[in-house]
């Protein structure tokens, strides 16, 4: 289903570096901005107003609403994309905390999700992972579909976690063995997401990026290392919070199936 309202929510103080990349979004997509500003100050507001008549964008902004009563307004506008923003931290100071954007967005169904990291104020690059267990065709053509009308470089990208395989089939077959069924099971990990992207796509072409290791370490490490701007993911990845504080970058989780 295509995006027809993207929501911002903002509390305490407007980052102006996301709202231009939320501003960018809209008039990519050519969707309404509906912006939740709660406890922003006046000035800020009008600063916000005037930025986004600057830009002929159209948009709304609610501001009379407390912020936990926030979620629940959101679910009920029904937006196909929800941009809010992260807050730095280290991955390894992650590991012990979440942060309060990560914690508001738990419960969300059938809702893209952009988690802009705070000093973000462009997306020029981003890199799509494809999971190939849990990543579905609607996924994978949502995903595309984003970035292509965004008009940015973009990838796809997969990961074999080639050590774990290796360590587990030798303990039950010799190590030539083991590495012929390993690589036996790469190529069946590569067709399988090859062979997912092609149905989703139908025919249209995009660059498959292998990685190998573990993938919920390698793909945000890739991500990083190549200066991606957006990281997305699917919603029902398996270890999606690990994905989320192992990434330096913006975060976009999108849904796996149409909702209603």
């Amino acid at each position: 289903m295509p995006v027809n309202k993207i929501v911002f929510l903002q509390k305490g103080n407007v980052n102006f570096n996301n709202l231009k990349v939320a501003s960018f979004i809209s008039q990519k997509l050519q969707k309404k901005l509906v912006l939740f500003l709660i406890e922003v100050p006046e000035n800020q507001k009008e600063k916000v107003k005037d930025q986004l008549f600057s830009l002929n964008i159209d948009f709304e902004i609610r501001n009379q609403i407390e912020y936990g009563e926030a979620k629940e307004e959101i679910k009920a506008e029904k937006p196909d994309l929800f941009i809010i923003t992260r807050e730095k931290i280290s991955p390894f100071e992650h590991i012990f905390k979440i942060t309060s954007s990560e914690r508001f967005i738990k419960g969300f169904e059938y809702i893209d999700i952009l988690l802009l990291q705070e000093d973000c104020n462009k997306i020029e690059k981003i890199l799509i992972n494809v999971d190939k267990e849990t990543a579905t065709l609607y996924y994978i053509k949502s995903a595309y579909t984003f970035a292509k009308k965004l008009g940015v470089d973009f990838k796809m990208i997969t990961s074999f976690y080639e050590v774990f395989y290796e360590n587990r089939l030798r303990k039950t077959h010799p190590d030539e063995e083991a590495k012929q069924l390993v690589a036996e099971l790469f190529k069946e990990h590569l067709d399988a997401v090859k062979e997912k992207i092609a149905r989703s796509l139908e025919g249209e072409e995009v660059e498959l990026i292998v990685a190998k290791g573990d993938p919920k370490k390698e793909i945000p490490y890739y991500a990083r290392k190549h200066q991606y701007d957006l990281l997305i993911i699917n919603e029902d990845i398996n270890d999606k919070d690990s994905y989320i504080e192992n990434s330096e970058m913006s975060v976009g989780i999108f849904k796996d199936e149409e909702g209603a």
